[in-house]
């Protein structure tokens, strides 16, 4: 038996009355009772699935650059952007150009590698 703050209907703690011979401040609780299930696991919430895709794809060098450079998909240029390290390069190629940007030499040779999943 444990002993726990007793509350009131409305969740507020519940006071003690010193007129009476016991604690009406404090129950006995059995903690064998409040014993949770180990196997049982929380439900978790999660986002909801993003079903409209970005209207961009995402590329990156494979490995670190010693500068930024632009890509030349068809008749544009997509600009090369540093990450925060300065190591790596990125670009974020319109959608309609990403299945262009997957045929460049960068890419296929594997020197840029595409962001998205394949599937």
């Amino acid at each position: 038996m444990a002993r726990k703050r007793a509350h009131k209907e409305d969740g507020s703690f519940k006071a003690d009355d010193p007129s009476t011979p016991e604690n009406e401040a404090w129950i006995e609780e059995d903690a064998s009772e409040k014993v949770a299930d180990p196997t049982v696991k929380a439900k978790q919430n999660r986002a909801p699935k993003n079903e409209s895709p970005s209207a961009f794809v995402f590329f990156v060098s494979a490995n670190e650059e010693n500068a930024a450079f632009d890509i030349r998909i068809g008749e544009t240029r997509v600009r090369g952007n540093w990450d925060k390290d300065r190591s790596h390069v990125h670009w974020r190629v319109p959608r309609e150009l990403a299945n262009l940007a997957k045929l460049h030499h960068h890419v296929w040779s594997g020197r840029v590698i595409s962001c998205e999943d394949d599937t």
